[in-house]
């Protein structure tokens, strides 16, 4: 199987490559952690934008970005969804493993501790998908695993996700979860009408704010 997705060296980058590659070199690259020198200890004392350095190790965009550019208004498609799991319970990990029957991965980013862990779930789709569909589709399947355990701007279509790296003495977590590819028509039926936005799932945390 071959996927698009869209690479750039660091989250300052201008210009993205939209490029087609094996699934199972995408899996290679996600499966391996990057090393960094400070340690866990020494990380989560860092101010904000001294960990955002340090966890900049390249990234990508899970789709095509028309002309390269990464702005909300550039995304052709997205093949991939890519959700950051921030707010994980116990056991999130083998509930995902157990209950669903998509392809997917779980990788560790680099604030991720056993005590409080943080979590990258990348789930493959069947056909490309456009950035209105990525998101009803993306809350949907994040209210089925628990759409409280998600960080609330994890939807955005352009949401750069940085490859895997890891504090020095950090743990790094990484699963293949054998499945078919996420059919997203099967998703968006189970809305009334997915295009109505009012429809879309969202945490608490939004309701609270809306």
């Amino acid at each position: 199987m071959r996927i698009q997705i869209a690479t750039g060296n660091s989250r300052m980058e201008k210009r993205w490559n939209n490029v087609e590659m094996e699934l199972d070199e995408f899996i290679e690259r996600i499966s391996h952690t990057i090393r960094t020198a400070e340690t866990v200890e020494q990380y989560m004392k860092m101010t904000k934008a001294k960990q955002d350095a340090i966890k900049d190790v390249g990234g990508y965009v899970a789709g095509r970005l028309k002309g390269g550019r990464r702005k909300k208004d550039c995304v052709e498609y997205r093949t991939i969804i890519t959700l950051d799991i921030d707010h994980a319970v116990p056991g999130v990990i083998e509930q995902i493993e157990m209950l669903y029957n998509y392809r997917c991965f779980i990788y560790s980013t680099h604030k991720h501790t056993p005590e409080n862990p943080r979590l990258r779930l990348v789930i493959i789709l069947s056909r490309p998908v456009s950035p209105d569909e990525y998101v009803a589709v993306a809350r949907k399947v994040a209210e089925d695993i628990g759409i409280e355990m998600f960080d609330d701007t994890t939807y955005e279509p352009s949401r750069l996700m940085y490859w895997p790296s890891t504090s020095a003495d950090g743990e790094f977590i990484f699963r293949d979860i054998e499945g078919e590819p996420l059919n997203p028509d099967d998703v968006l039926s189970r809305y009334k009408d997915w295009r109505d936005s009012s429809e879309w799932p969202v945490s608490s945390r939004q309701q609270n704010i809306v």
